[in-house]
């Protein structure tokens, strides 16, 4: 069954022209913003050890193009557009156009992509973890724990782990909002590192780090598990909703679950 609000109100149109997939007369295309290329420390995302001590990726210095994002989240009357399209697997809406879509798993915001490439005739596709991360600016989260790589004791990490997580919950918010209410950052960019979380492409990565901790080694993809940036970066399953074929990544995406997506030239 489609979602409720906006869905429904589409499919009224839909039921009146016949039945079959419904096109989308004309789809706007979404307003972004141009951030210029040039270098920014990055810090890889996944886990990284020496041995059997999970550290802290180290820095790194990337070189980037210029990055073509939209200015906004994919919002709820977007997502609706697709799915009376045939171009979204259905999800639940609140009939809020003007919020962010969110309840999205990794599959949707592809599908999305897609549909929305064939109905603008430009290639859109999910931002990588490194590209959000140059986009956010001056709001990207640092999510080093600091350790020394040369302290064998591991309950300093649990520790600064459990320290900044107790942070991250007590500065929580779990209303909605619409699009906008968390402002822009120095690049123009409307809600990064809001209270919506945005899918990334990127696959969570297993690494060995060198002796000294400030190179890696080696890694490992793992692709049923993805980075999503908000106010702070986590790693979550792909939330394939049939439980039957999603294995150890099914499962219902939650509510704070969003993306935005990048342009890339045609």
């Amino acid at each position: 069954m489609r979602g409720t609000g906006l869905v429904a109100a589409l499919g009224l149109v839909a039921a009146a022209i016949g039945p079959g997939p419904v096109h989308v007369a004309s789809v706007a295309v979404p307003v972004s913003v141009l951030i210029p290329g040039g270098t920014f420390d990055y810090r890889p995302a996944g886990e990284f050890r020496i041995g059997t001590r999970v550290l802290d990726a180290p820095t790194q210095q990337i070189a980037v193009p210029g990055l073509d994002i939209m200015q906004f989240q994919v919002s709820e009357a977007n997502y609706a557009a697709c799915m009376v399209d045939a171009g979204c697997p259905d999800v639940r809406t609140q009939g809020r156009a003007d919020y962010a879509q969110t309840g999205v798993n990794h599959a949707d915001g592809t599908a999305y992509a897609k549909w929305l490439s064939d109905q603008t005739g430009q290639n859109w596709r999910l931002p990588t973890d490194a590209e959000w991360v140059r986009a956010a600016g001056e709001r990207a989260a640092a999510d080093a724990l600091d350790t020394d790589a040369s302290d064998p004791d591991p309950s300093r990490r649990w520790l600064a782990a459990y320290q900044l997580e107790t942070t991250l919950r007590g500065d929580a918010d779990f209303i909605a909002h619409p699009q906008g209410f968390f402002g822009l950052n120095d690049l123009g960019l409307a809600d990064m590192a809001g209270n919506v979380w945005e899918w990334t492409e990127s696959c969570f990565q297993n690494g060995t780090l060198s002796a000294d901790g400030q190179s890696i080694s080696a890694t490992a993809e793992h692709c049923d598990v993805r980075a999503v940036q908000g106010k702070h970066r986590a790693f979550v399953i792909d939330f394939i909703r049939n439980a039957r074929s999603g294995g150890c990544s099914a499962g219902v995406p939650p509510d704070f679950l969003g993306f935005r997506l990048v342009r890339d030239p045609v």
